[in-house]
């Protein structure tokens, strides 16, 4: 209960903290993968160890104690950052706000129900241009709230059962190896000694330090150069734009090399095939694009990378229901004879899709809209969660954002989708597009998955883990929720982030205005984004079946999401290139001995850019130069 307790205090402290360093001046502490609070509080917790010990043995946190609070922050601190409460918030009052100054909106901000959104004109002006006394007007937005809480509550069970009826396939049968765990587990162990292949404590490795001096040296050049730009520095990235200005070659223009340290890092723990295919398959990408304009094709968004990204997600979906059939067949039947694990998982999957499907629907979206919305949505769940667990890339963007959405609308069309409902269908269908745009229920699945390794390894219990992930959850979203809804009452969600405004009200704005062009002139089908998706959804079963028959084959589906994700932009390219290539001399020179040796390198990487830069100079730009903290602007997570 020690850690429960620490865990809902921190969290509370993580509310206040990113009212300030995040909403109000715009330094990100809450981001990226794990994020940086939760690391930093795992830190903070293992380094009272000594004090407490002196007290009195039995107040020092154990090894278990520390993982189950780091697992409540990564569910926690998550909620309080850029794409959990603060994309959904804005979707609920973005209708009534833009309404009053776009005539384009004004007819659709009835067709949100009073029980689903704010309608009071007052409280949405003052939730983007501040209140005139800074106070929230709780009277408007408690109750409607207070109404969202069984589905937000649905969406987070819904993930926990689906990632239970996994547990046992993923974690026993495939033993996938949930990279992302090297990290709070080597600063867990006492010692870490089984990290640094060598026998030796882990901060006692020359090699750890090596990778730690590395990431603060690259960070103090980065810092310098922000505060005396006349010093030289590696900076965050490096744009191939200017070296391709004419055709064919434009489609190289989007390349740009990251120097991600963190993704590097944990770059060196995913598998070779997987890595490699990354960067491979998205310099092929780039060639069908080259290729492409060479020719004279010239339709905007040719190839449609992240329409083929969707396809592969639903391909691997239902490949990993496939592969766990037996397993799925099993639980199935033993829910009938047995109350255990097996039953809470498939009367809670069950429960919680039809509290979701039910809720969308009670508020006018049309069921044959909203089943195959959430069936496409649990799909990317699932296969976010897997690439989480296999690959243990830090990057939250590992999904085609927006696609899940965008197909759905596609396939049934404006008219058909008014036609089944109304316009208060395609209304409260934009109202839930903040699902499809970012990746609250994904991101908690995956931290959920990787929660339920942890307990499997340090056997805290799977019913102790439940209470903790439940509270972490609740105290999250509720100090999230204050967070955000003061902060914005305060200054207006307009001037927020350092005066830039706040990024997820603009995305909500557009996604408004997106529909109401789209209800005033309907587009046409577009076949050429389905065929993009029946392309990736046979690319991605093409390569299974392929691995599944020719040992050795060198190119994973998983390898093929990452590099199509996000598009042209994609942020993990070049340092997955840089890990691949890596790990592969290291094994090629020294074998798994040589690889084991460097991991504290790898760790070291990662351990000093997430301290330096995501955690010291964010709060020390503060006081130094609050200008200097935009030139050198780290988000983590890509």
């Amino acid at each position: 209960m020690v850690s429960i307790a620490a865990g809902a205090v921190i969290l509370v402290l993580v509310g206040l903290l990113v009212r300030h360093t995040e909403i109000i001046t715009g330094r990100y502490l809450s981001s990226g993968v794990p994020p940086v609070l939760a690391f930093a509080g795992l830190l903070l917790f293992l380094g009272a160890r000594p004090l407490l010990r002196r007290i009195h043995p039995r107040l020092c946190p154990s090894r278990s104690q520390a993982l189950l609070l780091y697992m409540m922050l990564t569910i926690g601190v998550w909620l309080s950052g850029a794409y959990g409460v603060r994309a959904f918030l804005p979707h609920l009052v973005a209708l009534q706000y833009w309404s009053q100054s776009d005539a384009n909106l004004a007819p659709y901000p009835g067709e949100l129900p009073e029980w689903y959104a704010p309608r009071d004109a007052e409280a949405a002006r003052a939730y983007f241009e501040g209140s005139r006394d800074g106070q929230v007007p709780w009277g408007v937005w408690l109750p409607v709230l207070l109404r969202w809480i069984p589905f937000m509550l649905a969406l987070f069970g819904g993930a926990f059962c689906l990632m239970l009826l996994m547990r046992r396939q993923w974690l026993h049968s495939e033993r996938l190896t949930f990279p992302l765990l090297y990290l709070p587990l080597s600063l867990a162990s006492e010692g870490g000694s089984r990290f640094t292949g060598d026998g030796k404590p882990l901060l006692r490795s020359p090699i750890l330090w090596a990778g730690i001096s590395i990431a603060v040296l690259f960070n103090v050049l980065n810092i310098a150069h922000a505060l005396i730009p006349t010093v030289p520095a590696p900076k965050f990235s490096y744009s191939l734009a200017p070296h391709f200005p004419n055709r064919p070659w434009t489609p190289l223009r989007s390349i740009t090399l990251f120097y991600m340290l963190e993704a590097i890092g944990f770059g060196y723990f995913v598998p070779l095939e997987i890595s490699f295919s990354a960067w491979f398959l998205y310099l092929a990408e780039k060639a069908f694009a080259v290729a492409g304009t060479a020719a004279g094709y010239d339709k905007p968004g040719y190839p449609f990378i992240q329409e083929q990204c969707a396809g592969a997600y639903l391909a691997c979906g239902l490949m990993l229901v496939w592969g766990a059939r037996r397993h799925l067949g099993a639980m199935w039947r033993r829910a009938w004879t047995h109350a255990g694990e097996e039953r809470v998982a498939w009367i809670g999957l069950g429960v919680c899709s039809v509290v979701v499907v039910g809720w969308a629907v009670a508020a006018g979206l049309a069921l044959e809209v909203a089943i195959p919305y959430f069936l496409v949505l649990g799909c990317f769940v699932l296969v976010y969660a897997r690439i989480r667990a296999e690959t243990g890339v830090p990057l939250e963007f590992i999904y085609p954002y927006g696609l899940p959405k965008e197909m759905v609308l596609n396939a049934l069309t404006v008219p058909g989708i008014t036609g089944m409902g109304g316009v208060r269908s395609m209304v409260i269908f934009s109202s839930l597009a903040w699902l499809a745009r970012h990746h609250m229920t994904e991101t908690l699945a995956a931290y959920q998955i990787d929660s339920l390794k942890l307990n499997d390894q340090e056997r805290i219990g799977r019913r102790k883990l439940a209470v903790a992930l439940g509270v972490a959850f609740a105290i999250g979203l509720g100090a999230a929720v204050w967070a955000h809804l003061d902060g914005y009452y305060q200054i207006g969600s307009n001037a927020a982030s350092g005066g830039m405004g706040e990024y997820r009200a603009t995305v909500a704005r557009q996604e408004y205005q997106q529909m109401a062009s789209r209800i005033a002139a309907p587009p046409q089908r577009d076949w050429t984004r389905i065929t993009a998706n029946a392309s990736g959804f046979g690319i991605a079963s093409a390569l299974a079946a392929v691995r599944a028959r020719v040992p050795g084959f060198p190119l994973h589906p998983l390898g093929f999401l990452l590099a199509t994700a996000y598009g042209d932009h994609t942020t993990c390219f070049f340092p997955l290139f840089v890990a691949w290539l890596a790990k592969l001399i290291i094994l090629k020179a020294g074998g798994l001995k040589l690889y084991r040796r460097g991991i504290p390198f790898f760790l070291g990487l990662i351990i000093g850019h997430f301290t330096l830069a995501g955690i010291l100079w964010p709060l020390l730009s503060m006081l130094i130069s609050p200008e200097a903290s935009r030139s050198y602007h780290i988000f983590f997570g890509g």
